[in-house]
Parts: C-alpha cells; sequence; structure tokens
C-alpha cells in the first residue's frame, strides 16, 4: 500500500503533538530529579549549620553569657556601685565577637538555613548590637551606678533575645527545655522588682532611650 501525502503529514502531526505532550513531563520528572539529588548533596552541610548555630545560640555559651549580664547588672543595682568599667567593655566585646560569629554562620549557611531561621537569628543578632550600646553606656557613666530604669530595659531586651534564641532552637529541632527554664528565670527576675516612678528616659549611644 502505497505512503501518500496525508500520510507522512498525519504521522509528523502525531510526533509533534507527542512532543508537546511528553516534553513538559520528561522537564518535570528531571527537574524533581535534580532538585532531589540538590537536597541529598546538602543534606550533610545543613546538618552541619544546625550543629553550629545550636551551639552557638544554646544555652552553653550565648545564652548562658545573657543571663550573666542581667546578674551582673542586677548585682551593681542591688548594692548601689557601678558595673566595673573593664566589665562592662569585656561585655561589649563579647556581645561584638557573638555577633559577628552569628553573620558568619548565616552568611556561610544561608543557602541551606530556612528563611524564618535567618529571619530570627537576624533579631538576635540586632539584639545583641543594642546590647553593645547599652553596656558601652554603662561604661562610660563609670563610676555611676546603673539606673533602675536601664536595669529593666536591659533585662527586657535579654529576655527578648533569649525568647528569640528559644524559637530559632526550636526551628533547628534541638532541645530547648534548658533555654525555656532560663526564660522562665528572667521573667520571674523582670518582675519581682518594679520600676521606681520618676525617672526620666535616658539616651544611649545616640540610637536608644531607656
Amino acid at each position: 500500500m502505497p505512503i501518500t501525502l496525508d500520510d507522512i503529514t498525519l504521522a509528523f502531526i502525531g510526533a509533534v503533538i507527542g512532543l508537546v505532550v511528553t516534553l513538559p513531563v520528561t522537564y518535570l520528572v528531571v527537574d524533581k530529579i535534580i532538585e532531589r539529588n540538590t537536597r541529598k548533596e546538602l543534606e550533610p552541610v545543613r546538618a552541619v549549620a544546625r550543629e553550629r548555630l545550636t551551639s552557638k545560640l544554646g544555652v552553653g555559651f550565648l545564652t548562658t553569657f545573657l543571663i550573666t549580664l542581667v546578674i551582673d547588672v542586677n548585682s551593681a543595682f542591688e548594692e548601689r556601685r557601678a558595673v566595673e568599667k573593664g566589665l562592662a567593655e569585656s561585655h561589649v566585646l563579647k556581645l561584638k565577637n557573638a555577633q559577628s560569629d552569628l553573620e558568619l554562620l548565616v552568611g556561610v549557611y544561608n543557602r541551606v538555613l530556612s528563611v524564618e531561621v535567618e529571619h530570627l537569628t537576624g533579631k538576635v543578632i540586632s539584639s545583641l548590637e543594642h546590647l553593645q550600646e547599652d553596656f558601652q553606656f554603662l561604661a562610660d557613666e563609670y563610676p555611676k551606678p546603673p539606673s533602675d530604669t536601664h536595669v529593666r530595659h536591659i533585662e527586657t531586651v535579654v529576655l527578648e533575645t533569649v525568647s528569640q534564641t528559644k524559637r530559632v532552637l526550636e526551628l533547628l529541632g534541638a532541645d530547648e527545655a534548658q533555654i525555656v527554664g532560663l526564660e522562665k528565670w528572667l521573667v520571674d527576675s523582670r518582675n519581682k522588682v518594679g520600676l521606681r516612678p520618676g525617672e526620666k528616659k535616658r539616651e544611649v549611644s545616640g540610637k536608644h532611650e531607656v
């Protein structure tokens, strides 16, 4: 049976229709395979990122240090003495180092961190910068003791930072039981003594007031 022009035309149309239908499906399958392989390749990096960020934010480092800040300013206030200038400056340096470490980790591992983890870690970084200004103010004010308003302000910022840190650790799948206890301790400490009325706000490093 001879092949006619109509047969060739129909075969060509069939081939084109087949390509139109199968090509998108083929590309979709290939994309999924590549995406799955990429996820597998990045999983070890993601695990290292979670471990390093958890270590930096956890009770063994940053959170414990933040609690130390509250204890130091509270002790100075209760004893009506200044926070030693060298101690305040040491706290500023440690806060700067913690901020730099977190910025570095987020920069290095941004490909494998979720948007929410990056966002909350950014808030923690901003809080650390805020606390640097507060302790630099205490160093500059030496030998004046910290005011009740300033102590309460530092407690508030530290509590916010610890709460943000707890949320990051939850997202990272870390055990946050200890940090929950520290958060409760901060809340109890903050509520134990109310602000004395009549204290005026004072500017700290030209960026915020307490």
